[in-house]
């Protein structure tokens, strides 16, 4: 049994697999008009097959496949063309033989795609009823709390998954799901923690171009890609496509989930994956294009609404410290003892930092607020600064590691922020904050590889296994195949 990496997924070319999704088909076209690339399955769709159409002018596929006019597709490509870039006008309905499909348009490089998808859904909304609705559900919410959930329920409304989460990035990487929706027989994950590395930094960065995300069956073959000889060495680049298969590691987690269809949707915040609408069912479910731009328009208005909230409660924390600061300066014009104008009144100088406890240095005496460490550490803390911190304010959220000493102070000192009166006088205002200790319910062991077994397959998604605990107990001995929400994404 070999050991992988799981940081070595973050050198997976994933936008650039060879295949796709098998439940519709790709033609590729170079800027003059002629056929590059093509998946081999078009023959279960069309009178035709990929390696005789390689190479062919376009007007061939219109007129001979298609059975449209010479020009149609290339008519879509110009009119496409505007001067703020390549904006199609997505999808272009079209009929081959007796079966509806959407044409879905889009750049990639100097090529142009051409996906061809069902037009037929398992889901039946009518959508403009249903989005209307949806969006006031979630809007309704009044905190960022109640947003979240709000948006988790009215997006499983929409879609009908069995499981629908709101995944939160944190600062280091890592995932939590922080809002649920679910089918009541489903395990409950939420406040589940989930290691950075389940989803690569690459796929981070195809979430942040690719708004929504649809794996319809995970059970299906993908199909390979096939060019000409003069391309072979030139793989398709797939970052725009809908059909774009999708890793083989990330395929078997699903599998061992039990999970035969997910779809995702993009949360951006500030310019950066904020974190993702991550949903699960346990069937197969195609959702056609119409529906996932419905989604897609839903995320982009949580995403707004999540910086709205966010910023909402941000400039609440910073009114509150402000109205502090700003009574503290009354109160310091109307004491003549700076001690007694900071502490001994209903506002203190600990309402102007969200902070545990804090000191004033000043005049060779103390002054107090909150936590504080003891006096014998705070001398010691003094004569720290003088010698270490040049800065007139200086913060750590680290002090144990930059200062050994406050190793034993951690309950009242594990970070603070200093502001320097006079450096010549040893007279400073320091605020601490104390040590955070929280139970982290972690998914899957951050510290552990993936474990493979060969079988003599080339292909990664063989046998793929996550140890869940800390005590080496496998996914399948740790819990049901229901209970874990993500693994490694493309």
């Amino acid at each position: 049994m070999n050991s992988i990496d799981l940081s070595n997924c973050d050198r997976e070319p994933i936008h650039i697999p060879g295949k796709i999704q098998s439940h519709g088909f790709l033609i590729a076209i170079s800027a003059d008009f002629r056929i590059t690339y093509c998946s081999e399955n078009i023959a279960e769709f069309v009178n035709a097959n990929a390696v005789s159409l390689l190479g062919t002018p376009v007007y061939y596929l219109e007129t001979t496949v298609l059975k449209k006019f010479d020009g149609f597709i290339s008519n879509l490509i110009t009119i496409a063309q505007t001067k703020d870039g390549f904006r199609p006008v997505n999808p272009y309905p079209i009929t081959i033989g007796d079966n509806d499909f959407n044409l879905i348009i889009c750049d990639s490089g100097n090529q142009y795609l051409l996906e061809f998808e069902p037009q037929a859904s398992d889901q039946e909304p009518d959508l403009q009823q249903v989005i209307g609705g949806t969006l006031s559900g979630i809007l309704a919410a009044s905190g960022l709390s109640s947003l979240l959930n709000n948006a988790a329920r009215q997006i499983k409304a929409l879609i009908r998954y069995d499981r629908v989460m709101v995944y939160k990035f944190h600062e280091d990487g890592h995932g939590e799901v922080v809002a649920e929706a679910k089918n009541e027989e489903l395990t409950d994950w939420i406040g589940l923690h989930y290691p950075a590395s389940d989803i690569p930094q690459q796929a981070r960065e195809l979430y942040k171009l690719n708004l929504v995300r649809l794996i319809a069956d995970v059970t299906t073959s993908s199909s390979p890609v096939l060019t000409y000889q003069e391309l072979n060495q030139t793989p398709l680049d797939l970052t725009n496509s809908s059909l774009r298969a999708v890793s083989p590691v990330h395929i078997q987690y699903l599998k061992n989930m039990g999970v035969a269809s997910s779809f995702s949707v993009s949360l951006i915040h500030k310019g950066e994956l904020w974190g993702l609408v991550a949903c699960h069912n346990y069937t197969p479910r195609y959702i056609d294009y119409r529906q996932r731009e419905a989604a897609k328009l839903i995320g982009k208005v949580l995403s707004s609404a999540l910086s709205f909230r966010q910023q909402e409660e941000d400039q609440t924390k910073s009114n509150r410290l402000k109205d502090a600061i700003e009574e503290l300066t009354r109160q310091l014009l109307r004491y003549n003892n700076v001690e007694e104008a900071l502490f001994n009144h209903q506002v203190t100088v600990l309402h102007a930092v969200d902070a545990g406890g804090a000191v004033l240095a000043f005049d060779n005496h103390f002054g107090y607020a909150g936590n504080t460490p003891d006096e014998e550490f705070l001398n010691g803390l003094i004569l720290w600064l003088q010698d270490n911190v040049e800065e007139s304010v200086y913060a750590t959220d680290r002090l144990p590691q930059e200062y050994p000493p406050a190793l034993a102070h951690k309950a009242t000192a594990s970070g603070m922020m200093v502001c320097r009166l006079s450096k010549e006088l040893k007279e400073y205002i320091i605020w601490f904050r104390p040590e955070v200790s929280t139970t982290v319910k972690w998914a899957g062991n951050p510290d552990k590889s993936v474990e493979v077994t060969d079988t003599g397959s080339s292909d990664l998604s063989t046998k793929i296994f996550r140890d869940m605990d800390t005590n080496g107990t496998s996914y399948f001995n740790a819990m049901d195949k229901r209970g874990l929400p993500l693994g490694p994404s493309a």
